[in-house]
């Protein structure tokens, strides 16, 4: 599971990713391309260097690194042996500037997050007249010869406002190509030198871009009120205050409150009931998002939470009907299933979230449909949360359902309960919201 693939899951994290506040179009593109973390000792070493870093004023760090760019390709090229130009020389010559300055603002703050090794030599190279400004030239002290060659030039090219005659300009050509293959040398001499430094220039560009990561997942911490947490492998998850930022916000902008809810599983599988607009989804977008924000490094939204590390993540959720490949709701929505069966079966050890799965049938093959994948999902390596509509008499369930109405409100939490009966909170709902009066007073006469 790379980054970038995660993006376009509807849990809210491309919400948390528009909001991390990196500084570097570097890191931006390491966080992309980035794996899960599937260590527990990987993901726990990440998260003890962030606590370090929670209480650091990193601001000064953070604008060093504004400038910082992914120049993994001119890196690349230079340990192949390629002959860097100018723009690539400065490229190099500026991350060594960058790490230069950076390693000093960590050092005076005692952070130690990261190694950067130690680009004297680099610079050096780069800046042989010790002017210590992150430009860079093709400077005469690299060869005398050129340094003679563009004195001749200047002399002819400061004439003032008279044209050089014929000679003078046959000499003029012919210095500028001299110019050009002395610097072409130069230059070559140069990547020669630097090409053995390829290794710990990546390395530099990699840990830089980590810092800056690290340093934009604390402030989006901070700014959040987002938790570290406990992590284990195969064991059980829990989330004690678990939010979605996305949609608390969206609540809060509206005048709303926001609920919190407590949730916890491992393998045994788990199912949530409630009405419409229960907040069964959010539930589901929330451990999705949870799930992969803890496998990344990045902060998590609850209270307190411990999260169990799976290698996979699937979601499925809303209408997936697609009329160009002639697939339904219903023939999409077992396909998605089915893949998650089809995982169980492999023994992939996977967090499954299935919204209201076999809704698009009628209510009796549908209830069916999920008894047996509730069945099939008992030997799950993974953990398995369903939500549903469904009347689940399956034992060998977890069972949460939402909290419901109470004095009129709809309270969102979660019940842990012994009962698979959905509540029946859908008369009122409609009324809440204001549909018309005699299409209530008709409906209730079939409920009686």
């Amino acid at each position: 599971m790379t980054f970038k693939s995660l993006l376009d899951i509807d849990c809210g994290i491309r919400f948390m990713y528009d909001r991390l506040p990196l500084s570097s179009s570097s890191a931006r593109t390491m966080l992309l391309e980035s794996r899960a973390m599937t260590s527990k000792r990987e993901i726990d070493l990440r998260y003890g260097k962030l606590n370090s870093l929670y209480n650091k004023e990193c601001r000064e760090i953070a604008s060093k690194l504004t400038c910082l760019k992914d120049i993994s390709n001119t890196i690349g090229r230079l340990g192949a042996g390629a002959v860097l130009d100018d723009i690539e020389l400065f490229e190099i010559k500026y991350l060594a500037t960058v790490s230069r300055d950076v390693a000093e603002l960590m050092q005076k703050k005692r952070i130690s997050v990261v190694n950067l090794p130690d680009l004297g030599d680099v610079m050096k190279i780069l800046d042989p007249d010790s002017l210590n400004i992150p430009s860079f030239y093709i400077y005469d002290s690299y060869s005398s010869e050129l340094a003679a060659v563009r004195k001749r030039m200047k002399a002819l090219t400061g004439l003032g406002d008279r044209i050089p005659d014929e000679n003078q300009a046959r000499e003029l050509a012919g210095l500028q190509q001299k110019n050009d293959e002395l610097e072409e040398g130069v230059r070559r001499e140069l990547s020669l030198k630097l090409s053995d430094k390829a290794g710990k220039l990546g390395h530099t560009l990699k840990n830089l871009s980590l810092l800056d990561i690290m340093i934009a997942s604390v402030a989006q911490m901070k700014e959040m009120g987002l938790c570290f947490p406990a992590v284990v492998e195969n064991g059980e998850t829990f989330y004690k205050g678990m939010f979605n930022p996305a949609v608390k916000e969206a609540v809060e902008q509206k005048g709303g409150r926001y609920v919190q809810v407590d949730i916890s599983f491992s393998r045994l599988p788990v199912t949530v009931v409630g009405a419409n607009m229960g907040g069964k989804s959010v539930v589901l977008k929330s451990l999705a998002l949870n799930q992969i924000l803890a496998q990344f490094g990045l902060g998590i939204a609850a209270q307190t939470c411990c999260v169990s590390i799976v290698d996979k993540i699937l979601f499925c959720i809303g209408d997936d009907q697609n009329a160009e490949k002639g697939i339904s709701s219903f023939a999409a929505e077992m396909l998605a299933v089915n893949e998650v069966v089809e995982g169980v079966s492999r023994g992939e050890n996977m967090l499954a979230l299935l919204d209201e799965p076999a809704r698009a049938t009628n209510p009796i093959e549908g209830t069916a449909l999920v008894e047996g994948l509730l069945d099939v999902l008992q030997h799950a390596a993974g953990s398995t949360i369903l939500a549903t509509h469904y009347n689940i008499v399956n034992r060998n369930v977890k069972r949460y359902r939402v909290a419901g109405l109470k004095e009129g409100k709809m309270d969102y939490s979660l019940i842990e309960t012994e009962s698979g009966d959905v509540p029946h909170e859908a008369i009122a709902i409609a009324q809440q919201l204001g549909v018309n009066k005699e299409w209530i007073e008709s409906t209730k006469k079939y409920l009686n």
